[in-house]
């Protein structure tokens, strides 16, 4: 038991049919899986439950497939079962509808369904969907933490139906996120990049309670500059939230970056402090320099809770700066713990995933998580005691 919800350790599985949520939002590049790391987390649960189940049946979601009730290609988790059918060297019965008699094979040790986005009812909680869910086996085991914050058929509807735990991945994260909400080592960093203050108002709100500096990047930090007055050009920013923005930067726990990586209107790239922008330029990332302001920051550090890129991090010659800061991190003495897709994404290329304290798989949930202490998926498992 952990925080009042059921894990592995609480249900007996022994000859059971189990069912398994994982979050499988992996990214394809030619047609493979890419990047395996959310795979990977995942075998401990999995390696468990299959040494005492009598069958497995895998749910995950893949993107946001725009059309429900019918397959896109695009969104498959085909794929997806053929890598892990590799990583475990073991045949994986891949179904791309919801036929229970497709499952009740008992030769079929191992079975996944297709993108569960594909389904009706699935995105709205629809009680029959979750009780179809249901039939497919004896015991869910929520173990998609990415996921939790959506209440999903999938996620928590499911749940209502049948004994349910949390498996051994949401358990790990539970027990990381646990000592930075109650017991942090200070002093304490936060930084929050990303694109949209609007996506992150709250939790900036909430980090300036428990830390001693935040360091806001990407387009965010936009925002805050304007908010002060400062010219950034055409760089994006949410002109709604510019009194928010205001509100924040009141705060002396706010560090804003002063000098860019910027593209001029001739797309020449220079770096550029804020004192310089032009009405035609675009903001793209956080130059080297703003990461060097943060060291004396950085080495008197004994916690950094880490969120989103600093830069338009999908093109190379704009992830420096969130490389650069992936590295100081990963040097530096402090406990850190990262979350989201893109912060990983930072430390995976650069080979430091095995610097951080805790990466966590989830990016929305892992923020709502600090926020609130709680998970719509996982708040509806206590209701199991």
């Amino acid at each position: 038991m952990i925080n009042g919800i059921p894990t592995l350790d609480d249900l007996d599985l022994q000859g059971k049919r189990v069912l398994v949520r994982f979050d499988y939002n992996v990214k394809y590049l030619n047609g493979k899986v890419s990047d395996d790391e959310r795979i990977l987390r995942t075998l401990p649960t999995l390696t468990y439950v299959l040494s005492k189940a009598s069958s497995v049946t895998i749910l995950s979601h893949l993107g946001r497939p725009e059309k429900v009730g019918e397959i896109d290609k695009d969104f498959s988790l085909k794929k997806v079962a053929e890598h892990l059918s590799t990583l475990l060297s073991e045949e994986i019965y891949f179904h791309d509808d919801l036929n229970l008699d497709h499952f009740s094979d008992n030769q079929k040790k191992i079975s996944m369904l297709e993108n569960v986005r594909f389904f009706e009812g699935e995105t709205d909680n629809n009680e029959l969907f979750s009780k179809k869910l249901a039939q497919l086996a004896d015991v869910f085991v929520m173990d998609a933490f990415g996921s939790a914050h959506r209440s999903h058929c999938s996620t928590e509807g499911v749940s209502h139906f049948m004994d349910s735990c949390v498996g051994r991945l949401v358990e790990e994260e539970l027990n990381s996120l646990e000592g930075i909400l109650n017991n942090p080592s200070k002093p304490m960093l936060g930084i929050i990049g990303g694109s949209k203050i609007s996506t992150k108002i709250n939790i900036l709100e909430s980090l300036l309670e428990k830390v001693d500096w935040l360091f806001v990047g990407g387009g965010i930090a936009n925002t805050l500059h304007k908010s002060k007055g400062h010219e950034i050009g055409q760089s994006i920013v949410e002109n709604d939230f510019l009194e928010e923005a205001k509100d924040l930067c009141k705060n002396n726990k706010i560090i804003l970056p002063d000098t860019f990586v910027v593209e001029q209107k001739d797309k020449s790239i220079v770096e550029k402090t804020y004192e310089r922008i032009l009405p035609d330029d675009i903001i793209y990332d956080v130059s080297i320099n703003s990461i060097k302001n943060l060291n004396n920051i950085i080495s008197s550090c004994k916690t950094i809770l880490w969120n989103g890129p600093l830069g338009f991090f999908e093109r190379e010659e704009f992830s420096r700066g969130t490389l650069h800061l992936a590295k100081v991190i990963s040097e530096s003495d402090a406990y850190s713990v990262i979350g989201g897709g893109e912060t990983l994404t930072a430390f995976n290329q650069s080979n430091l995933l095995d610097k951080v304290g805790y990466a966590s798989t989830a990016g929305g949930a892992f923020l709502e998580y600090i926020e609130k202490g709680s998970l719509p998926s996982l708040d509806a498992l206590k209701e199991k005691i």
